[in-house]
């Protein structure tokens, strides 16, 4: 359907989901490269009502393949926030792969500073969900970001 017209990319269903987005969610890494492949107008852009594009909900679910391929894709696509001002590492905490956090602190390491509109960072958001590990990760990629930029800063 999609070789014969690549509109069909674009389309919102019922549940006001792009195919993107549904693939993305249930883990169908082949269609979403095939959907990625065919992409001529930022589909990993696109967003649900709630703000939230496909790389939130990949990151949520903790499909590392599709994560590694929308950020290959589009690597601003790791600052995109939904309405609730969540970017996928808010998304990503909430869940249990810390390979997925790896992939989006790597593609952009300033969005472990990055709050949602309550002022929630991805840190608190772990913390709340008593999520231990992603805890320390969190708080080890803040500290090497604030390394970072004070190296930065001082040479």
């Amino acid at each position: 359907m999609l070789r014969h017209d690549r509109m069909f990319a674009k389309t919102f269903g019922l549940a006001n989901t792009t195919p993107l987005i549904s693939a993305a969610t249930r883990g169908h890494a082949e269609v979403v490269q095939l959907l990625l492949e065919q992409d001529d107008f930022g589909l990993g852009e696109m967003a649900k009502d709630n703000g939230k594009n496909a790389l939130h909900f990949a990151a949520r679910q903790g499909h590392m393949e599709i994560v590694k391929a929308l950020l290959e894709k589009d690597p601003q696509l790791a600052r995109r926030n939904d309405k609730k001002g969540q970017t996928a590492l808010h998304m990503a905490v909430k869940g249990t792969n810390c390979d997925v956090l790896r992939a989006l602190v790597d593609a952009d390491p300033a969005i472990v500073m990055l709050p949602d509109k309550n002022g929630n960072t991805a840190l608190h958001v772990a913390t709340r969900k008593k999520r231990a590990e992603v805890f320390i990760l969190c708080y080890l990629y803040i500290i090497a970001y604030m390394i970072t930029v004070y190296l930065e800063y001082m040479y």
